[in-house]
């Protein structure tokens, strides 16, 4: 059977006016959590190995 995750990538990329100092991505994952991730990365593979972010565990004063 095949493993389908649903997940979600937003690019804000053009929202902010700059861009970063490397390109990233927010990607939410099938829990929910939303993770800040290089543009290169695979949201359907482990997020952790690819060396993303959790947001929920990192300090963003209003809370994504």
């Amino acid at each position: 059977m095949e493993n389908v995750q649903n997940v979600r990538v937003d690019d804000y990329t053009d929202l902010c006016g700059h861009l970063a100092a490397r390109p990233l991505k927010y990607v939410k994952d099938k829990e929910g959590y939303g993770w800040l991730c290089d543009k290169k990365t695979d949201p359907r593979e482990n997020l952790i190995k690819q060396g993303c972010w959790r947001c929920d565990q990192m300090a963003f004063p209003v809370g994504f």
